[in-house]
């Protein structure tokens, strides 16, 4: 499992020389370790040197010299994972953006909530989403919150919150205050 050619053995086709130009030239930080690790395993390192000298553990190191025998120089760089695909296709999302762009035919307002697009996604295409990811869909193709969220009764108003702000004169005041009566205590306990 942990066998690994090294020294000339180790990418016969590319010297030492090359991969140290490709280190120079590398702007991706990652690609650049993964350079540097072959070119010390070029170089006749051991595993556990290696990884002692990048400061990485030996199981990440032996991966990165195994892709590199694998796939040759091009193992610098880390393969992009496409993630897991889309529930709705390309197809249904153009056709759930124009049906949301007329509007729920109940709602008077003309506009859609979150639950009301999730029941007309699962009526329409027979797929199931939470709700939070159908605020994610909404924002995806576009759509932004239009009406705002209901304010807690007990919230306070604007009046109440500007009234209990500070005002810089006030701060300002205090602190002078403050700067001007330190020197009267000192004097009273030094006396």
């Amino acid at each position: 499992m942990w066998h690994l050619e090294k020294g000339s053995e180790f990418l016969p086709e590319v010297p030492v020389k090359k991969l140290k130009q490709m280190y120079k030239k590398e702007n991706n930080s990652k690609a650049k370790l993964r350079l540097l690790a072959a070119i010390h395993r070029k170089r006749g390192k051991s595993l556990d040197d290696v990884a002692r000298l990048l400061e990485k553990p030996r199981r990440t190191v032996h991966g990165w010299l195994t892709y590199f025998q694998e796939r040759g120089v091009s193992a610098k760089d880390s393969i992009k994972q496409s993630g897991r695909p889309s529930t709705l296709t390309v197809k249904q999302m153009k056709e759930l953006v124009k049906s949301l762009e007329k509007g729920p035919p109940h709602n008077p307002k003309g506009l859609w909530n979150t639950k009301e697009v999730r029941a007309f996604i699962k009526k329409k295409y027979k797929i199931s989403f939470v709700p939070q990811h159908i605020w994610r869909i909404l924002i995806a193709l576009g759509f932004s919150l239009q009406s705002p969220r209901k304010k807690h009764y007990k919230s306070a108003s604007i009046k109440e919150i500007e009234a209990f702000k500070k005002s810089p004169d006030e701060k300002h005041n205090t602190t002078e205050r403050k700067v001007l009566l330190w020197p009267q205590k000192m004097k009273q306990h030094l006396a």
